[in-house]
């Protein structure tokens, strides 16, 4: 009795191609979901900046606490600038990725993740230095609403940017790339983001 043996490839494997393609699509969605958000809160702004019932958007003077100014909208434009460096480096390691240029991507990815990094500090600074609260005013809260949703876009910009650097100084990317070419969707998004809000916030 003789025993025929056949070789099965694994049923559970997936080509690399189909794995992209579907995380793409959850990015997509996502991005959509958020795109959904971030236009919403502009709305809500421009709509409560126009509407400016019972003279709440900028309150003025009272006995109890001084009047409500707008701040300079100079510092969400810094931020802008350097989510966009940031989408800049990252883009330019890909690029790396494409031409199989490992250092390249490396260097890319670290620089990236070093203008997420001081882009993230720097929100944080313009937040803690806000001289109102979210109870202050219209003005106020929107602006609280639309720092504080660039914030969360930034740290998950330095949480994303740190596992894709460190991916390519570990030499992961180097057969396939897929997973920058998402990260570079997510960068372009975060950047058109924080410009959308440092747009809003120029028109207090």
């Amino acid at each position: 009795m003789s025993v025929e043996t056949h070789g099965h490839s694994n049923p559970h494997h997936e080509h690399p191609d189909v794995v992209g393609s579907r995380n793409r699509l959850g990015v997509i969605l996502i991005l959509v979901a958020d795109i959904a958000m971030a236009l919403s809160v502009l709305f809500v702004y421009f709509y409560l900046k126009g509407q400016n019932v019972n003279d709440m958007w900028l309150p003025a003077a009272t006995e109890d606490s001084p009047a409500i100014l707008a701040l300079s909208s100079k510092g969400t434009w810094y931020i802008t600038a350097l989510a966009g460096l940031g989408a800049a480096a990252h883009f330019y390691g890909l690029k790396g990725a494409r031409a199989k240029n490992a250092t390249q991507l490396v260097l890319g990815g670290g620089v990236a993740l070093v203008f997420s990094i001081a882009a993230l500090v720097y929100q944080f600074m313009q937040i803690s230095s806000a001289p109102f609260t979210t109870t202050s005013g219209a003005y106020a809260s929107c602006y609280f609403l639309i720092a504080g949703l660039n914030a969360l876009h930034l740290v998950l910009t330095v949480f994303i940017a740190l596992g894709n650097w460190n991916r390519s100084r570990l030499g992961i990317y180097a057969a396939d790339h897929w997973h920058v070419d998402i990260v570079n969707v997510w960068w372009i998004w975060m950047t058109v983001s924080s410009l959308l809000g440092a747009f809003a916030l120029s028109f207090a």
